[in-house]
């Protein structure tokens, strides 16, 4: 048995955040030379929702963690391992496989709070071809729950520094109520860790308790009452939708009016104002 190799992935299991708990069935697999094996975990997390109210109770997460050995030596690999959330309250679980390499090696937390629909920040460490040492960027992550691969995962979306989402800025933009800069740190702190952060907001004239999570995608905020309801956008911003909504009403008439236009001056057949060419579509998100 490798030692070093077997006291390599303890240390790896404690990063993740397994603590020592699986170091026993892990030495026992390891001395058995199986060529892979897969050591299983339940851990119970509370929720922001459940820390208010623990009449909620706790989330269990499952985590399978697949281990295979080198076919050239006798050393052994953390490659992956899937998550398997039953959040309370909720039948539908929601599972995930994280990639270590891949994926930045998320840790059993990181991927309770992805799981749960939260953003969080992290540090990456990038190589490019003009530099000798990896490159470290802050980088977010968010989980697309909507959406599922042909092997059932969730695409894990990366937003890099050239996104150019400034958590800083899109607080501002937010009528929190009475947030001072230390209040304001506290809460940076809290939604760059994946934690929902609470608050006081003034939603129409009164002032909310409400909790927000980070959306780097659309850049701002997603904002939830005490029950955990969604307060949507144009609550908050009502005035801002209303100017949206005037823009779009202008925009479409003016498109309409055009469309008008060719008509009256162009008489052909619809095929014959065709053209051909490739259409593709591509998601590049800061990179």
């Amino acid at each position: 048995m490798n030692e070093q190799n077997l006291d390599y992935l303890k240390k790896s299991l404690d990063y993740l955040g397994f603590g020592t708990k699986l170091n026993d069935v892990l030495e026992s697999a390891v001395s058995r030379e199986l060529p892979a094996f897969t050591l299983g975990v339940t851990q119970s997390y509370t929720s922001a929702q459940a820390k208010k109210n623990p009449v909620f109770g706790s989330d269990q997460v499952k985590f399978m963690l697949n281990f295979n050995r080198s076919k050239q030596s006798d050393m052994y690999f953390l490659n992956d391992y899937e998550v398997t959330l039953n959040k309370a309250g909720s039948a539908l679980p929601v599972r995930q496989v994280f990639d270590l390499e891949r994926d930045n090696r998320i840790t059993a937390l990181q991927a309770y709070k992805l799981l749960n629909g939260n953003s969080l920040e992290r540090d990456v460490y990038t190589k490019t071809e003009n530099s000798e040492s990896p490159e470290k960027k802050k980088v977010w992550f968010k989980l697309n729950l909507d959406v599922q691969d042909a092997y059932g995962n969730h695409p894990l979306k990366k937003f890099y520094p050239e996104f150019k989402f400034e958590l800083s800025d899109v607080i501002d933009k937010y009528p929190f109520k009475g947030l001072s800069e230390t209040g304001k740190d506290s809460m940076m702190k809290m939604l760059r860790s994946g934690h929902m952060a609470p608050a006081e907001m003034m939603v129409g004239k009164k002032a909310v308790a409400v909790l927000v999570t980070a959306n780097p995608q659309f850049k701002g905020l997603d904002v939830y009452d005490k029950n955990m309801a969604i307060i949507r956008q144009d609550e908050i911003f009502p005035k801002k939708e209303e100017q949206k909504e005037s823009r779009a009403s202008v925009e479409q008439s003016t498109s309409r009016n055009s469309e008008i236009d060719a008509r009256n001056t162009e008489e052909q057949f619809p095929w014959e104002n065709q053209r051909g060419g490739d259409v593709s579509q591509s998601e590049e998100i800061g990179r």
